[in-house]
């Protein structure tokens, strides 16, 4: 394929020109023009085919693998400077309010891990290595 093929190519797939128009009109093969826009990263004009998304924190363009879970955040300190700034919205279904059997006093835990006690220095009352107060 020569450069003018090249441009050619380019200009008409981002204006949104279907492929089999573009393989008639260049003389060359819709498979060999369909891997070269993919090698590249030449998608067609068409704004609902074309996905970028923003990070949440700052906004900056993300870039997305393709066949993959879309990113939300372009790095770990935005996503944890968001989370932080929104952790009203944390789902906590896995999370049971239970009582410590020693204290008396309410706290949270996962439901796949039982627990009896708030703390370390509950467990260690009730075992007896530490005095009650």
């Amino acid at each position: 394929m020569t450069n003018e093929q090249k441009h050619a190519l380019i200009s008409m797939r981002e204006s949104g020109v279907p492929i089999p128009a573009i393989s008639a009109q260049l003389g060359i093969s819709e498979n060999t023009i369909k891997s070269y826009c993919k090698r590249h990263g030449i998608h067609s004009g068409n704004p609902s085919r074309r996905k970028i998304l923003y990070c949440l924190q700052c906004h900056a363009e993300i870039p997305q693998n393709p066949h993959r879970k879309a990113k939300k955040f372009c790095c770990d300190k935005c996503r944890q400077l968001w989370w932080t700034a929104h952790s009203s919205l944390i789902q906590r279904q896995s999370q049971t309010e239970l009582t410590c059997v020693v204290c008396g006093k309410t706290f949270h835990s996962y439901k796949s891990k039982p627990r009896k006690y708030c703390s370390r220095l509950c467990y260690g009352k009730s075992k007896g290595k530490i005095k009650n107060e």
